[in-house]
């Protein structure tokens, strides 16, 4: 998926980051397809004075996140880290209307509107259907895009 502009993220935001992709996939009960989302991104933007994927997943604190607490960062990292978030709520093949919820939730504390949320929402969503539409199986694609539609 190609949703979020190139941005040079510092260690404290990809550690925020992460702990809002965690609190999602928390939501309803981590899945694989989740975890591996989550451990991919956080592998592939950690530097060496980081703790190791393994490490800082397993820590019962990577769990605890506060979205008020990122009131006030820029656009661009709100942008972001409401992508991400969708993303790691769709990784599991469906965003659970609490997860939507959750997200939104952290969407509204860092400044963004409704609109901009439904911006995001629906930009993850043609994402994933752009993922899949090369597949030679049309019905299940097509089965896939009605699922997102009805459940957003």
């Amino acid at each position: 998926m190609h949703t979020m502009p190139d941005q040079n993220l510092s260690p404290e935001q990809v550690v925020q980051l992460t702990k809002a992709m965690l609190s999602v996939a928390s939501v309803d009960g981590i899945q694989p397809a989740e975890a591996a989302l989550i451990g991919q991104f956080y592998e592939s933007s950690r530097n060496d004075a980081m703790p190791t994927t393994a490490a800082f997943l397993s820590d019962p604190a990577a769990r605890q996140f506060d979205a008020a607490g990122l009131a006030g960062s820029t656009a661009e990292f709100a942008d972001t880290l409401v992508l991400m978030c969708l993303m790691t709520g769709y990784a599991d093949g469906q965003l659970s209307p609490e997860e939507r919820s959750h997200v939104q939730a952290m969407a509204t504390a860092l400044g963004l509107d409704e609109a901009r949320f439904e911006a995001h929402l629906a930009q993850v969503r043609d994402d994933l259907v752009g993922a899949i539409s090369h597949l030679p199986d049309a019905g299940s694609v097509a089965a896939v895009v009605r699922e997102l539609s009805a459940a957003d």
